[in-house]
């Protein structure tokens, strides 16, 4: 594998970790993944915002469904 600039020392850091030296190429593509692509992606916000449960009338219910309910009562205002 030819590497340079931060990708080689990403991996080199990688091999050098005791808890990940002994880990495959699939792996550190993962990490690889995770260093390139910032944590506002747009996948890594929505599996955030996917992941917030609300309490509503004692039942919890993913913060979507509040959002939906929430939209239906704003169309029913005058």
């Amino acid at each position: 594998m030819h590497l340079k600039d931060g990708t080689k020392m990403l991996h080199t850091q990688f091999r050098a970790n005791e808890d990940t030296k002994h880990l495959g190429v699939k792996e550190f593509l993962k990490a690889l993944r995770q260093y390139c692509i910032p944590f506002t992606s747009k996948e890594t916000l929505w599996n955030e915002f996917q992941a917030i449960r609300e309490t509503l009338n004692s039942r919890t219910l993913p913060i979507q469904d509040i959002a939906n309910r929430s939209k239906q009562y704003q169309m029913q205002l005058p």
